[in-house]
């Protein structure tokens, strides 16, 4: 197994090649607007409206 490689930057823009992924833990408690989250929303829209839409359809479908 290939070991995780570190590299300091701006998350939002990868630099490396080849494939990237964009890892972060988020609450269930429906809070946008703190931290992390504020540069994905500021760079991409989708990712806060489909966070706010799953925790709107979360509290009709017991998750």
């Amino acid at each position: 197994m290939k070991e995780i490689k570190y590299i300091k930057g701006d998350a939002t823009s990868p630099q490396a090649k080849g494939t990237k992924i964009i890892a972060h833990i988020c609450n269930d408690l429906g809070g946008w607007g703190k931290g992390f989250v504020l540069a994905i929303s500021k760079r991409w829209k989708e990712p806060e409206s489909s966070y706010r839409k799953w925790h709107r359809e979360r509290s009709k479908n017991d998750f």
